[in-house]
Order: structure tokens, then C-alpha cells, then sequence
């Protein structure tokens, strides 16, 4: 029983490993910020998850609950999607191109962390038409 325990957690950490590769080497290969954002939010969250359940399959094998394990990849999985969500918006405000053309013109529109601010000379006020 203990060598298919070592094989499962063996396997998972493999596929972890590959995940974590896979975004590592997209983070260097793609070609702007856009692009880029997929490594890390979709890749290394899947590498993690992975390298995660080999942790609970591990402990639950030594008689023990893995609520840390849990406890991170709840952590993980909503706080990557999130800040992949941010830096798109702020590029998205910032007029940054995209080299494939596909991202849309900056948006007449604060931020989520600008909602709650005064408004801008020339944002948020109507001007008068003469």
C-alpha cells in the first residue's frame, strides 16, 4: 500500500512540476503583458493545485488532515484569477498595446481601487456645450 501511495504522490508532483514548468517558460516566451498573464494565472495555479494534492494524499496516507493544504489552495485559487484580473484592467487604463491587436481601447471607467476617490480634474464632469 505504501509504494501506491509513493507512485500517486510521485505522479502528482511530476504534473505539478510540468505545470509550473510550462508557465514559467510561457512567462519568458510570450510576447507582452497580455499574453503573459495566462502563464501564471492558469499554469502555476494548476502546478500548485497539483503540488497541493500530493500534500493531502501524503498526510491523509500518515493519519493526519491536511487542512493547511486546504486552507492554501482556497488561498490560491481565488487570489490568482483576481490579480491576473487586476494588472489587465490597470494595462487595459494604462493605453498598453497588445502585439496581437486584440485588447480594446483604454475604458472611460475608474478602476476598481478609484471608485471611492474624488474624481479627477476632467473625469466624472460633464462640460458644458457652448
Amino acid at each position: 500500500m505504501q509504494l501506491l501511495i509513493e507512485i500517486i504522490v510521485s505522479m502528482l508532483l511530476i504534473i505539478g512540476s510540468f505545470f509550473i514548468l510550462v508557465g514559467a517558460v510561457g512567462i519568458l516566451r510570450l510576447p507582452d503583458l497580455f499574453m503573459r498573464l495566462h502563464a501564471p494565472a492558469k499554469a502555476s495555479t494548476l502546478g500548485l493545485g497539483s503540488f497541493l494534492l500530493a500534500s493531502i494524499v501524503y498526510s491523509a496516507f500518515q493519519l493526519r488532515f491536511g487542512f493547511p493544504e486546504l486552507l492554501i489552495t482556497l488561498l490560491a485559487f481565488i487570489t490568482a484569477p483576481v490579480s491576473a484580473n487586476l494588472l489587465a484592467q490597470a494595462a487595459i487604463h494604462l493605453n498598453l498595446r497588445s502585439k496581437s491587436g486584440n485588447v480594446p481601447e483604454a475604458l472611460d471607467r475608474p478602476l476598481p481601487w478609484q471608485r471611492y476617490q474624488r474624481p479627477e480634474r476632467g473625469y466624472g464632469v460633464k462640460r458644458r456645450s457652448k
